[in-house]
């Protein structure tokens, strides 16, 4: 139902044809960006795209569509002038819709862009569409299975469902076959000075100083997430040696974090516990403004991992089923550590991997790092 209902809208709301040449010729005043899948990480991977935007329209005013999630993540990025925030619940609630079809409206696009990576978003499509903008530039939406593009867009980017490249040049790949690109492919993440006072009385409530030690024990996929168990043993050596260990969580952190402090209540003398402490609930941009206080970092690949390597911060991250290759932030201050191997595992197929990496190679490799 959804592919046909798309397909017949994509149909009544057709966009003249847009040739590349055309498009870059013309300059636009005004960009509209459509991005509004919630992951974090793809997020942050996504930012160069708002650089490659911004380097071959210098003079356009940019704007982008995301999701609340990713708010803090782009709210102060440098390539763009505005961001709009759409939540899927909108579509349910037309006292919240309709106000921000208004806004989004608006802002009179004279181009907008859907940007895909890995899948295909018929919301970010539709609100490209809605947005009044007479060109709509998006990726080809048949290799996902839906005929919504070649019927709606102005301009149709090539478009590769299977990662084939590291993300953040899977990302540019659609933009830069239509000439839009650019050499620096750094991620960025930018908090505010709000963000880094908060993160300074997050400390000194703490009793913290700059150049702790910061470890994250979650992740967004549980097949990702080393043991928690493993974690507070890596957290122990760093206490016993005198580093400060400060211990960050997200809202779908819950699990580990209890478990982690669960294997912290017996720690052999008071010294260690004073020098391991759980942050207080935070914004992911006070999150970031504390990664930039820390000396080092240690999480495993989930969106605070790409976060870290933004900012960048020196960062251990523990890989699993995922490729490093693919998904390893590309700055230098971020050390993949692997696991070498899979055990059975019964709750699926990508499980079994994070616990065959042992606590003394991850405390050899995190204590190895540069540092700051």
């Amino acid at each position: 139902m959804k592919r046909w209902l798309s397909k017949t809208v994509a149909r009544l709301v057709r966009r003249p044809h847009l040739k590349p040449e055309q498009l870059l010729f013309m300059q636009p005043g005004r960009i509209l960006v459509v991005r509004q899948q919630n992951q974090m990480g793809d997020m942050v991977c996504a930012t160069p795209v708002f650089r490659a935007l911004r380097e071959t329209f210098p003079d356009a005013r940019i704007a982008l569509v995301t999701s609340p999630v990713n708010m803090a993540v782009v709210r102060h990025n440098p390539h763009l002038d505005q961001v709009f925030t759409f939540d899927q619940k909108m579509w349910r609630n037309p006292f919240r819709l309709l106000p921000f079809l208004m806004e989004l409206r608006s802002y009179r696009a004279d181009v907008a862009f859907v940007l895909s990576s890995v899948s295909f978003s018929v919301t970010s499509a539709a609100l490209a569409l809605i947005s009044g903008s007479p060109y709509v530039v998006g990726a080809d939406s048949r290799p996902f299975g839906l005929d919504v593009s070649h019927h709606a867009f102005s301009l149709e980017m090539p478009s590769v469902p299977e990662q084939d490249r590291h993300t953040v040049l899977h990302n540019l790949a659609p933009l830069q076959a239509i000439g839009i690109t650019t050499n620096d492919f750094s991620t960025v993440v930018v908090p505010s000075a709000g963000e880094q006072e908060a993160a300074r009385r997050i400390l000194d409530d703490l009793g913290f100083s700059p150049g702790f030690w910061a470890l994250h024990p979650g992740a967004g996929k549980m097949q990702n997430v080393w043991p928690a168990a493993d974690f507070a043993q890596v957290a122990q050596r760093g206490a016993a040696m005198g580093y400060q260990i400060l211990i960050l969580h997200g809202p779908a952190d819950a699990g580990p974090l209890a478990e982690l402090e669960s294997n912290l209540e017996d720690l052999p003398d008071d010294s260690q516990k004073d020098h391991i402490k759980v942050a207080p609930p935070c914004s992911i941009g006070v999150g970031a403004a504390l990664l930039q206080q820390a000396d080092r970092f240690l999480c495993n690949d989930t969106g605070v991992m790409h976060m870290a390597g933004a900012l960048p911060i020196a960062t251990l991250a523990l890989f699993g089923p995922t490729n490093p290759e693919f998904w390893k932030p590309s700055a230098p201050e971020v050390v993949a550590l692997c696991s070498p191997r899979q055990s059975a595992d019964d709750r699926g197929e990508e499980f079994g991997w994070m616990q065959n990496i042992t606590p003394t190679e991850v405390w050899n490799a995190w204590q190895n790092l540069p540092g700051r």
